[in-house]
């Protein structure tokens, strides 16, 4: 009886009972990139880009052109696709094994348009590196989960006989790997 009491004395303070917010436990975490949202515009020191409302922007000039109004600068700091170039992180990964010579060039420059492309998007997705780690087999590293997967369909698309396998990590790092496999045709 006495639980009731104290159940209806919290209701009678707080109004129904769904309006008293507990804080998250560890485990809830917020998986937010960008942290608790700040009032004005953050530019990146680094590359110039701007956060302004939950998007980013290619540089102040960009996004006053988009709201047909000026906006300051309010502070400056490192945006996040700068943090893990810096730190030598990435988010998505693609291998890309048993690749034939002849046709090495046709795929750089797939990967260099992809990436461009990703760029002109979302300032934020960028391909880090492209690094050829044993003879006809590179590593593309990203900044963005994501633009790993969409990049090896987008190779899987273009070329014949390349097989993709994915594979996930999970929480907190959310890495995004894929595996693009050329299979010779049998003669």
């Amino acid at each position: 009886m006495a639980v009731n009491n104290k159940f209806r004395r919290t209701n009678e303070r707080f109004g129904k009972t769904s309006s008293l917010k507990l804080p998250q436990q560890g485990h809830e975490a917020q998986n937010d990139e960008y942290g608790k949202e700040h009032k004005g515009v953050i530019e990146c020191p680094e590359c110039r880009n701007v956060h302004f409302e939950k998007g980013w922007h290619h540089s102040i000039w960009a996004l006053n052109k988009h709201l047909k109004q000026e906006q300051k600068v309010a502070r400056r700091e490192l945006c996040r696709a700068c943090k893990i170039t810096r730190d030598h992180l990435f988010e998505g990964e693609l291998l890309i094994a048993q690749w034939p010579e002849q046709h090495r060039e046709e795929l750089l420059n797939l990967i260099h348009n992809f990436g461009e492309l990703a760029v002109k998007l979302n300032p934020q997705h960028r391909i880090i590196t492209i690094a050829e780690v044993a003879p006809n087999s590179y590593k593309v590293a990203t900044t963005e989960n994501q633009l790993a997967d969409r990049l090896g369909k987008k190779i899987k698309k273009a070329f014949n006989h390349v097989e993709l396998h994915f594979s996930y990590s999970k929480e907190p790092y959310k890495v995004d790997r894929v595996h693009a496999t050329f299979h010779h045709p049998s003669a």
